[in-house]
C-alpha cells in the first residue's frame, strides 16, 4: 500500500513529462476505442442490411440449391417446416420464397429480371422489403397479379405505377410460363444495382405462374439475436432431421461478403499492432529518461536497505498508475465519440455499394469490445515496456549510482 502511494505521488513530480506520456497512452486508448467502435458499427450495419433487408440470418434450401440454383430444387410442405421452426428458441420469424429468372416486357422494352415470390404478411414480419417501397404500395395479402419493381427497372422498361409488365419464364412442368402483372409499387434508388432487377410478387401468384403447386425454393429465418446464428442452425438441423435439406447461416449464404469482412478485420489487427508499437516506444522512452534522471535516487534507496524487488515494483507501479489514469480519460473520451458517431455518423458524399447493398453513412457502436480491448492493450503494453527499465533500476550498484551526475 505504501509503495502504491509513493508511486502515485511520483507521477506528479514531473508533471509535464507525465502529462505527455499520459496523453500518448490516453490518446492511444481513445483512438483504439473509436477505431474498434467504427469497425463494429460499420460491419454491424452491413450485417443488419444483409440479414434484415432480404437474406435473413438463416436460410433453408433443397440440398445443392445454393451451389447451383434451379427451379426444380424445391422444398415440399413449407408450412410444416415453419411449424418446427416456430417451436425453437431464439426464432423471431420466417418467410417462404420462390425465385425464377424471367424476361420482362413493357411496350417495346425488354430486359432480364429476377422474379421473387413472397408471402406479404410473413415477409413483413421477417424483413424490411415492405419499407423499401418509395412510391405506390406493397403487394396485397390477397394473391393478385401484382408486382413491385425497382426504380432502375422502371426506368429501363419505361413503366410507372398502374403499368403492366409481361413476364416469360420456364415453368416447373416444362411449359413456357407467361403472365401479365400490374405495377403497384416502386422501390427507391437506395436498393442498389442488384436490387433494381428484382421484382416482388405474391408467392401464390408466382407458384401458379411456374406450376409449382405449394412448393418453395427458400425459407428465410430471422433471429432475435444475430450472435446465436450458428447455435440456431444446429437446432433447426436437428428439428428437421432431413439430409436432403440444407440449413445455412448468413455467413455461408453471403460468403463473398463474409470473406471480405474477415480479411478486412484481419487487416485492422495489423493497424492496431502498429499503433501499439508506436505507443510502446513512446512509453519506453519516457521510462528510460526517468531511470537516468533518478539513478542517484535509486542508489540512495538501495543504500538505505530498500530491496531490489521494491525498486522494481515501484517503477512498474508508477507506470501502472499513470496508465490507469490515462485509460480512464481515454475510455471516457472514446465512449463519448462513439456515442456521437452512433447518433449522427459521418455521411458519405457519394454512397458506397458493398456486396449489392448501398450505405451512405459511417457509424460507430459502443460495445464491450470497444471498451475493454483498448484498455487491455494500453495497460499491458505499458506494463511490459516498464519491466526492462525496472529490472535495470533494481540492479543498480549504490556506490556507482551515487557517483553518477
Amino acid at each position: 500500500m505504501v509503495l502504491i502511494k509513493i508511486a502515485f505521488r511520483n507521477i506528479f513530480r514531473h508533471k509535464k513529462r507525465s502529462a505527455l506520456t499520459g496523453l500518448m497512452m490516453g490518446g492511444g486508448c481513445f483512438l483504439f476505442a473509436v477505431f474498434i467502435g467504427m469497425v463494429d458499427g460499420t460491419y454491424g450495419n452491413l450485417i443488419d442490411m444483409f440479414t434484415r433487408d432480404h437474406t435473413g440470418h438463416i436460410q433453408i434450401h433443397k440440398k445443392g440449391y445454393l451451389d447451383k440454383p434451379s427451379i426444380y430444387k424445391t422444398l415440399n410442405g413449407p408450412g410444416s417446416i415453419g411449424i418446427k421452426i416456430d417451436s425453437l428458441a431464439h426464432i423471431q420469424s420466417w418467410a417462404p420464397r420462390v425465385y425464377t429468372p424471367a424476361l420482362a416486357f413493357a411496350g417495346k422494352k425488354t430486359t432480364g429480371v429476377k422474379l421473387t415470390g413472397i408471402d406479404p404478411p410473413k415477409e413483413e414480419r421477417t424483413t424490411r422489403i415492405r419499407h423499401k417501397v418509395d412510391r405506390g404500395r406493397f403487394i396485397s395479402a390477397t394473391p393478385l397479379n401484382e408486382v413491385v419493381i425497382g426504380d432502375g427497372l422502371a426506368r429501363v422498361l419505361k413503366v410507372d405505377l398502374g403499368g403492366e409488365i409481361a413476364f416469360i419464364a420456364q415453368g416447373a412442368d416444362g411449359s413456357i410460363a407467361n403472365g401479365l402483372f400490374t405495377v403497384v409499387g416502386i422501390t427507391g434508388k437506395s436498393e442498389g444495382a442488384i436490387g433494381s432487377s428484382t421484382c416482388y410478387t405474391h408467392i401464390n401468384s408466382l407458384q401458379e405462374f411456374l406450376s409449382l403447386g405449394g412448393r418453395v425454393h427458400e425459407i428465410a429465418v430471422v433471429l432475435m439475436d444475430e450472435s446465436k446464428t450458428i447455435r440456431v442452425v444446429d437446432l433447426i438441423k436437428k428439428a428437421l432431421d432431413d439430409p436432403l435439406l440444407e440449413v445455412e447461416p448468413w455467413q455461408v449464404v453471403e460468403s463473398q461478403f463474409y470473406r471480405a469482412m474477415q480479411a478486412d478485420i484481419k487487416g485492422n489487427w495489423y493497424t492496431i499492432m502498429v499503433f501499439t508499437i508506436i505507443i510502446a516506444v513512446g512509453v519506453l522512452n519516457t521510462i528510460l529518461m526517468i531511470l537516468l534522471e533518478r539513478t542517484r535516487e535509486f542508489g540512495v534507496l538501495k543504500a538505505l536497505g530498500t530491496r531490489p524487488f521494491q525498486i522494481f515494483l515501484l517503477i512498474v507501479l508508477e507506470t501502472a498508475c499513470l496508465a490507469v489514469l490515462s485509460i480512464i480519460i481515454g475510455t471516457a473520451a472514446g465512449i463519448f465519440a462513439n456515442w456521437m458517431l452512433s447518433v449522427y455518423g459521418i455521411t458519405y458524399s457519394i454512397p458506397i455499394e458493398y456486396g449489392g447493398v448501398v450505405f451512405d453513412r459511417l457509424t460507430a457502436k459502443i460495445t464491450l469490445r470497444s471498451l475493454v480491448l483498448p484498455a487491455l492493450i494500453i495497460f499491458s503494453t505499458a506494463i511490459l515496456v516498464s519491466i526492462l527499465p525496472a529490472i535495470r533500476a533494481a540492479r543498480i550498484i549504490p556506490v556507482k549510482a551515487m557517483r553518477s551526475t
